[in-house]
């Protein structure tokens, strides 16, 4: 059976162990180096800020991180790109590394009653023979009735389950919407917000080129690697510095300001404390006896990702919506039929992605042991797959993935700003109406820098020591 491997941290960015700096000027610790991490760090640098990024873990990235397939990374989670991504399109251009960005076709499927339907175009929706023909029609025109709504606010607190089947029909609520809201959040689909899916809508329609019914996503040349490693080495040009294998302890206070972060049983002191990790991490920092900072109880589901490299390809498609509740995963996404097989020496790439709760067994699971239990419904869905094709794999997760987004939820949204002065949240429970994205991820922390420099500009009183 193949093994798990990762690529040695080294290989990418090596971690600098001074934990403090005598600038003078103003000093800002950033919890992460994922992608929100880099961005503010990068942000925070180029404003005259000294910012420290500290990351538990060995390598930049966080979900963006990668793995190596016959010498080429490729993204432990799978990502891309749509059209409509402004933000991080700016950011690769101020890089200079925004030729390395490429738009391609993404063939998607829909896997149900142990068959798979092309789900591409308006042609396909009229030939998915799961519903009867006047649901698909009906199905059809409630996705333009919805991408002529120009304002989500109309639906801040309703219900998905509640107007999906009185809009599209409860025919095709039950066969194709249902089983996507449970798959992405389970028990609790019942109460995610229309705000939230009508943004899926609206962004899926935008990544479709004008005159085009195909949608064109975005992938890096070289893989989401070159954009945090050209954030990095920015960062740092401006005088940042990031600590990689540096877990932070907690975060320290004097009275009601922070006072840092605690490193290696030490404080290292800050002005403001920026953490991009998920509010169940962040309350776990937090200083003792503060129970007065208000950290709202969002629920998080988690992301479980099983990465294969296959000796041939599975399918023809990208992107496989599986509604079948006999299989444990809901997506498979065939990464080398968006981006060729020729990238990666020939090796084909297939993702099994499943959103799961925290306390799921299957995050208990090793790499062999989660493939024995998916093998089957992987071969259910497509045929020619077999284990003996399996040449390598890895497994990744992230308890904390993906906010639960219910109806009413601009009201839990936290701000940036908390109850503690000079301590900042940047994290994708701060995202909406729209699903967690890179772009978005780009946007908030763009956002959150200038609210952070803004304040720091205002006030520099003596910091408390």
């Amino acid at each position: 059976m193949p093994h798990v491997r990762i690529i040695p941290t080294s290989k990418f960015k090596s971690a600098d162990d001074r934990l403090t700096n005598q600038t003078g000027r103003p000093r800002v610790a950033i919890i992460g180096a994922g992608i929100t991490g880099l961005t503010l760090a990068h942000e925070l640098a180029g404003s005259g800020i000294d910012a420290e990024v500290f990351e538990a873990g060995p390598a930049i990235g966080g979900e963006l991180g990668v793995v190596e397939v016959n010498g080429e990374p490729v993204e432990r989670f799978y990502h891309h790109l749509f059209l409509d991504s402004p933000e991080i399109q700016g950011l690769m251009r101020e890089l200079g590394v925004a030729d390395r960005l490429t738009w391609k076709t993404a063939p998607m499927a829909y896997f149900t009653g142990g068959r798979l339907f092309p789900f591409n175009t308006p042609w396909d929706l009229l030939n998915f023979s799961p519903i009867s023909l006047p649901a698909r029609l009906r199905m059809g025109l409630a996705a333009l009735r919805l991408q002529m709504v120009t304002d989500y606010a109309k639906y801040e607190d309703a219900r998905a389950a509640d107007v999906l089947p009185g809009l599209s029909g409860r025919e095709a609520f039950n066969a194709v919407w249902r089983p996507l809201l449970e798959a992405k959040f389970g028990p609790h689909w019942r109460s995610i917000s229309m705000a939230w899916f009508w943004s899926r809508v609206h962004v899926r329609a935008r990544s479709r080129p004008r005159g085009s019914l195909r949608e064109m996503l975005g992938y890096i040349d070289g893989s989401f690697l070159e954009l945090t490693r050209a954030l990095s080495i920015s960062a740092e040009r401006k005088g940042a510095r990031i600590h990689l294998g540096t877990p932070i302890e907690g975060i320290d206070r004097v009275r009601d300001r922070v006072r840092g972060v605690r490193v290696g049983g030490q404080t290292h002191h800050a002005d403001a404390v920026v953490a991009t990790v998920g509010l169940p991490i962040l309350r776990r920092l937090l200083p003792e006896h503060a129970n007065w900072i208000r950290i709202p109880q969002i629920q998080y589901r988690g992301a479980l990702v099983l990465l294969l490299q296959l000796e041939s390809q599975l399918s023809r498609f990208y992107w496989t919506n599986v509604a079948d509740a006999a299989i444990p995963f809901p997506v498979l996404v065939e990464h080398t039929n968006l981006i060729g097989p020729e990238r990666y020496g020939g090796a084909r790439l297939l993702y099994a992605g499943s959103y799961l709760d925290p306390g799921h067994e299957f995050f208990d699971f090793s790499a062999d042991e989660l493939l024995a239990t998916y093998a089957p419904a992987i071969k259910r869905v497509f045929p020619r797959f077999a284990t003996g094709q399996v040449k390598d794999l890895w497994l990744s997760a992230d308890r904390v993935a993906q906010p639960v987004i219910t109806a009413g939820y601009q009201r839990q949204r936290p701000p940036f700003a908390t109850d503690l002065s000079g301590l900042y949240v940047c994290n994708t429970s701060q995202i909406y109406p729209e699903d967690r994205g890179t772009n978005y991820n780009v946007r908030l922390a763009q956002e959150c820098a200038r609210q952070v420099a803004e304040s720091l500009q205002r006030s520099r009183g003596p910091r408390a020591v």
